[in-house]
């Protein structure tokens, strides 16, 4: 199974908000999260729907999996045989 298609099926929908995954995924806080998606800092791309400071940072579930591919590639790769 498609990782993507597998987070999408556990949230049930393709863009979640990052305080849906801070915790879990990334192993940091909401206050440490949302510190890292102000400065721009955060491995993955997060954005927020309008203009509004209030509005949420949204995390789009296959750009964090294809986070995920990435690391695991470069771990593979740093494996000695």
């Amino acid at each position: 199974m498609n990782l993507a298609f597998a987070l999408m099926a556990q949230f049930g929908k393709p863009v979640v908000r990052l305080e849906e995954i801070c915790d879990e995924y990334l192993g940091m806080s909401k206050a440490v999260a949302t510190q890292h998606a102000k400065a721009g800092t955060l491995s993955i791309p997060v954005y927020r729907a309008t203009d509004s400071n209030k509005a949420p940072w949204l995390v789009n579930l296959s750009d964090l999996a294809q986070c995920f591919e990435q690391k695991r590639d470069e771990a593979a790769s740093d494996m000695v045989a």
